[in-house]
């Protein structure tokens, strides 16, 4: 779509500077996403949830720990000749640990420890002063709550959909605000355009006073006539300043999305002709959009957090084991050799249990976990009922539409041809001015009328491709 050149009066009405910047939806589409802190911020948001959707998996990869820690134990002693008056430790442990989806939690450590003892008597102490080293294995398994993991799958379960829902919730949120900017392009186009076509049909209306004036005052014609053609001037007068409130309005909606000033022209679809939309295909709706998508991932969200939560009020049965290789000595190589010289074994073999007593408030929180999960999966399938029930409501709109404006185009047609012809009869004396300004009004209420038919379906149109499974054009 293309604006017409304008005279010199529209041009000073739509712009307060010597030129008018002169953009099409392209341009404006750009600006828009090059400017607005709304459209860099999910661009930059919907990138970063894309990097992290597999966040959740980290829980099952390996992480190294490593813990330093200095003692000083002065406390009384039982036996001071032996066990001295001060105890000094410094202590360093680091390794490797890991969960898997079985349920076990496993880690691999080397241990060190530097031990001085201060106040032994008669050297009953051979070594006041001693290392020891500690390579060490612990394995720890899950034998009620989390058997075999489920309480880990679960809690990466409800990560992984949270942070696809809040991704897909990003995108879709961006495609509305797309469809909203260019909503807002049209919305100031077609003011614009109903302007000019205001302009003729004000252009219309004055010449038609002037000439009547003309022949009333070479009394040809009844005051009526001159009364009748000055009323129709002065009705489209008002009509041209709404239409101007309503540019200034668009205007502001317009700058405030591509966050800048000035007035402009548009000029509509770049390389496309005023009836691009009539030949324009409905959009291809894609499977599943990205708010039903994202209704979706909330539900398995939900369903996840409800069997974590069953999970953690379960009882905790545990098996665990640890094993290390030992060795002590006054020097740390020393130490360090009988440690993985494997002479001095410990190992360890146990079991944990622990339960929650209060019965009654787990099984409501079961019940209540269950139904959230409920209400997730419900609210879903509405989302997705209202999708598809739109969609097809759409698409008939826009059926609909399109068809309304191939009849608007062919009637602009015949009133312009309707309106010329009674014009001529009017100056041979034929016909009546009232005739006449009937039919100007005819003229430009039906080119206004395909203009709004046009935006309309220009409407249905840009909503229709949020349906579309590309990113919104």
């Amino acid at each position: 779509m293309r604006f017409q050149r304008l005279g010199l009066p529209a041009l000073l009405l739509l712009s307060s500077i010597p030129v008018a910047q002169a953009l099409t939806l392209e341009e404006y589409l750009t600006e828009v996403r090059e400017r607005n802190g709304n459209f860099k911020g999910l661009n930059i948001s919907v990138k970063a949830k894309e990097s992290r959707k597999d966040e959740a998996t980290l829980f099952f990869k390996p992480s190294f720990f490593l813990t330093g820690e200095y003692s000083d134990d002065q406390r009384p002693t039982l036996a001071p000749a032996f066990q001295g008056q001060q105890t000094m430790r410094h202590t360093l442990r680091g390794g490797l640990s890991q969960n898997f989806r079985t349920g076990t939690k496993a880690a691999i450590s080397y241990n060190y420890y530097q031990t001085k003892i201060n106040g032994t008597e008669g050297g009953l102490v051979r070594t006041p002063k001693f290392f020891d080293v500690a390579p060490t294995l612990e394995v720890t398994q899950s034998l009620w709550r989390n058997f075999l993991g489920k309480e880990f799958e679960a809690n990466e379960a409800v990560q992984l959909a949270q942070v696809e829902a809040q991704r897909l919730n990003d995108q879709f949120t961006y495609k509305q605000l797309s469809m909203q900017a260019e909503n807002a392009y049209w919305r100031l186009y077609f003011a614009q355009t109903t302007l000019r076509v205001q302009e003729e049909s004000l252009a219309r209306a004055r010449k038609l006073r002037d000439w009547n004036k003309g022949r009333f005052s070479s009394n040809l014609i009844d005051e009526s006539d001159l009364i009748q053609s000055e009323a129709n001037l002065q009705n489209r007068e008002i009509e041209y300043q709404d239409t101007l409130s309503d540019i200034n309005a668009a205007q502001k909606e317009f700058n405030s999305l591509r966050q800048s000033e000035g007035e402009v022209n548009l000029e509509g679809t770049k390389g496309k002709s005023s009836s691009y939309i009539l030949d324009a295909t409905l959009p291809t709706k894609m499977k599943m959009r990205e708010d039903v998508r994202a209704a979706l991932a909330n539900t398995k969200a939900a369903q996840a957090n409800s069997a974590l939560g069953v999970e953690r009020n379960r009882p905790t049965l545990e098996l665990y084991g640890q094993y290390s290789i030992n060795g002590r000595d006054k020097f740390y190589s020393e130490a360090t050799d009988q440690a993985f010289g494997a002479t001095r074994p410990y190992s360890i073999v146990g079991v944990r249990f622990s339960a929650p007593l209060d019965f009654g408030a787990q099984s409501e929180y079961r019940k209540a976990y269950a139904q959230e999960s409920k209400a997730a999966e419900l609210t879903y399938q509405r989302r997705l009922y209202e999708v598809d029930r739109n969609y097809e409501i759409l698409s008939q709109r826009f059926e609909d539409f399109k068809k309304r404006l191939k009849l608007a185009i062919k009637f602009v047609e015949v009133q312009d041809k309707k309106y010329k012809t009674e014009q001529r009869r009017y100056q041979q004396g034929r016909t009546t001015t009232f005739q006449v300004v009937q039919f100007e009004q005819d003229l430009a209420n039906t080119e206004l009328i395909r203009l709004r038919y046009e935006r309309d379906l220009i409407l249905v149109y840009n909503e229709l491709k949020l349906f579309s499974g590309e990113e919104y054009e």
